[in-house]
């Protein structure tokens, strides 16, 4: 699978799960991407690929680098939230230091998706490329 398909399945998927989270139609989807590290050079390629195709469907792409720091992560997801993400796609430092804000996510009814990394909690999407 390439990098577009992949971004745009990730779009898709983010707009059809906001919207039956009960994001209004009327308002803009905004997905935040919680990056592990922003150091690695697929990384960036990847954002770009992620940032066209969200996009092209209309919705608003707003990120967080953790700096291969769990802790940080944790703020940065709930920061993503307070921002207004209605879906989050997050590449985790630490798959079980994430849970708590992948739990704070669930209870607010906003879809995560586990990025290239398995998250392991009940109703997280995984996504990958390999």
């Amino acid at each position: 699978m390439n990098i577009k398909t992949l971004a745009l399945g990730l779009a898709a998927g983010a707009s059809l799960l906001a919207l039956a989270t009960g994001a209004q139609a009327q308002s803009k989807l905004v997905v935040g991407v919680s990056w592990s590290n922003f150091q690695e050079e697929r990384w960036k390629i990847d954002e770009a690929a992620i940032k066209k195709q969200l996009a092209s469907v209309g919705a608003e792409y707003i990120s967080a680098d953790a700096q291969s720091n769990p802790q940080k992560q944790l703020a940065d997801v709930e920061s993503l939230i307070a921002r207004g993400a209605k879906a989050l796609i997050v590449l985790a430092q630490d798959a079980q230091a994430i849970q708590p804000a992948v739990a704070k996510a669930k209870a607010e009814k906003i879809p995560v998706l586990g990025y290239d990394r398995l998250i392991e909690v009940p109703g997280v999407f995984l996504s990958h490329l390999r």
